[in-house]
């Protein structure tokens, strides 16, 4: 067996709840049991990050650059790896797909996990997501509605500080803590006007980004180098937000144990959960945490690979299964209207400040060959930093400073998210012949394309073309094909929340039925992926089954 041969340690003492995990629902169960006076373990693979020193935050100006901009070619796991501690397979941690069905799977190893480098975009799931089976028959239908997760909504977009406005849109319902909306760029009317143009309705954008002082956090300065991280923590993210000042503020009760590559969770005579095995990767050796409960929050495939390698909370044999990705696809193209723009201050703001959302709403009538919808998020920017050479212009001289700078601004990026359903085709399961540096089973991951997907990806091109064309665009650029699976980095469902144990992982508490002091509390428990970003709707069920969890605790039957 495993790690048979391994010296383990037991860590005094008992903690209340040990969580595995440290991103968007790690940190938001830590924040809520914390604060509650529960005294609580924090598992994460990788390191605390230091503030100022360990992102890149504002990469130099390209006269500076090794390359004078110009970077070497690489892979987009290179480029995540060197930039952000994200990878995809690597030798030391590798995942396998079948040969003909590839995935990306990008994980982050540090403190805060991916919301350090998310796109912060914070929709709501509205009323109708929730019970999608039974408006079209296809994939499931949560066990919650909105009315359930519409508070922990409110208490992760205050916490968060979430700008926006209230649009009345069918697809995204309003919230009253909306921060003032950024205003649109140039490039955002120009976007705006055309998609209107072709009946396609756009808004401002919801995004966990400060337009004024929240909370004691600075307002965002318009640098425009948020995928870098940000020296203002002027957007949320788990590490600085969250662990951080738990860290400061609670020194005795909650304790972050990183570099910790949780493998097993363990249980008692009673079947209940009690603690967590882990490898220390500074020593190689095992360690074990113990606690009354465990909350597992390592984003979805490294939660599945937990449970499916500790063999428990699985009679219904659904771990690994009703596994949902995002559809992605771009296109770009040049708007001549854009041609010469200047630069103001509020352009730098990572990505846009717009987003479309699902449109199918005003066109009742139309006839499509697919079910559900997707959003797309439109992104332009001007970087108060010289940009990047638009297009790869070749020259020297004022004709080619010229040239540099017609264009710089004009590139339109139309970038989607599509629902993606589930189907028995779709799973992850472990891999009995590859182990990582440590000798844990890795995963496999299966999730090949559908008919859905297809017809879904051609109409979302059609709307691409039909927007550049009324807008004049110039080198069109269309996808061919959806980008590889997992590109979208929104796995979802595999360990899903229903009504039966028959057929789901955990209760609509994410609460396991098996193991009822185990919770799963990240994009795993999803029964639907919708399609909408997924982080706020992680936090708002991770704050959720938090106070279940203390609520339990308080009646004894925890």
């Amino acid at each position: 067996m495993w790690g048979q041969n391994r010296t383990v340690r037991t860590q005094q003492p008992v903690y209340d709840v040990v969580i595995v995990g440290s991103g968007a629902a790690g940190g938001t169960a830590a924040w809520v049991l914390v604060q509650a006076g529960l005294k609580v373990a924090m598992l994460e693979t990788g390191p605390l990050r230091k503030h100022m020193v360990d992102f890149p935050y504002h990469e130099p100006f390209p006269y500076e650059d090794e390359y004078r901009g110009q970077k070497q070619e690489t892979t987009r796991s290179e480029e995540f790896a060197k930039k952000y501690s994200m990878y995809g397979p690597t030798k030391d941690e590798p995942y396998t797909t079948p040969e003909k069905t590839p995935y990306e799977w990008m994980r982050a190893r540090n403190v805060g996990g991916r919301t350090m480098f998310w796109g912060r975009f914070a929709n709501r799931f509205n009323e109708a997501d929730f019970k999608m089976r039974s408006t079209d028959g296809q994939g499931l239908d949560w066990p919650i509605e909105y009315k359930d997760v519409a508070p922990y909504y409110d208490k992760a977009e205050l916490f968060m500080g979430v700008c926006g406005a209230k649009e009345n849109h069918p697809d995204l319902p309003d919230s009253d803590n909306f921060l003032p909306p950024v205003n649109f760029k140039c490039s955002d009317w120009a976007i705006k006007k055309a998609a209107e143009k072709a009946g396609i309705r756009a808004i401002r954008v919801r995004r966990a980004m400060l337009t004024k002082d929240h909370n004691g956090y600075k307002q965002c300065h318009y640098c425009g180098e948020c995928p870098d991280g940000c020296e203002t923590h002027s957007f949320y993210n788990s590490a600085f937000r969250q662990v951080v000042p738990l860290i400061t503020k609670f020194p005795k009760t909650f304790t972050l144990i990183p570099n910790a590559m949780a493998h097993k969770i363990n249980t008692n005579k009673k079947g209940l959960a009690s603690g967590v095995s882990y490898v220390d990767k500074a020593t190689g050796k095992t360690r074990t945490v113990a606690a009354r409960a465990v909350v597992v929050a390592c984003g979805t495939l490294e939660s599945t690979r937990l449970l499916l390698g500790s063999g428990i909370a699985n009679s219904s044999g659904m771990v690994g299964r009703n596994f949902i990705e995002h559809l992605d696809a771009q296109g770009q193209a040049y708007f001549p209207e854009l041609f010469w723009q200047p630069r103001e201050a509020g352009d730098g703001i990572g990505g846009s400040h717009i987003v479309i959302p699902w449109f199918g709403y005003f066109r009742p009538n139309e006839k499509r060959d697919f079910v559900r919808g997707f959003q797309i998020e439109p992104s332009s920017r001007i970087r108060i930093k010289p940009d990047k050479n638009p297009k790869r212009i070749a020259g020297f001289g004022s004709d080619f400073k010229r040239d540099v700078r017609k264009w710089t601004g004009a590139r339109v990026v139309l970038a989607c998210h599509g629902e993606m359903l589930p189907s028995p085709d779709k799973f992850v399961e472990l891999d009995p012949n590859t182990k990582d540096k440590w000798g844990i089973p890795v995963l496999k991951i299966h999730h090949p394309l559908d008919d859905n997907s297809r017809a879904m990806f051609k109409y979302a091109r059609q709307t691409y073309e039909e927007i550049f064309t009324i807008a004049k665009a110039v080198d069109v650029q269309l996808p061919k094909e959806p980008d590889v699976a997992g590109h979208s980095i929104h796995e979802m469902g595999t360990i899903h929340m229903g009504s039966d144990a028959k057929t789901s992982v955990l209760n609509q508490f994410n609460q396991s039925w098996d193991v009822k002091n185990l919770f799963v509390t990240d994009a795993a428990a999803f029964t639907s992926g919708t399609h909408k970003n997924p982080t706020l709707m992680i936090m708002a069920l991770s704050w959720r089954a938090s106070e279940y969890m203390l609520d339990e605790m308080k009646k004894g039957n925890l």
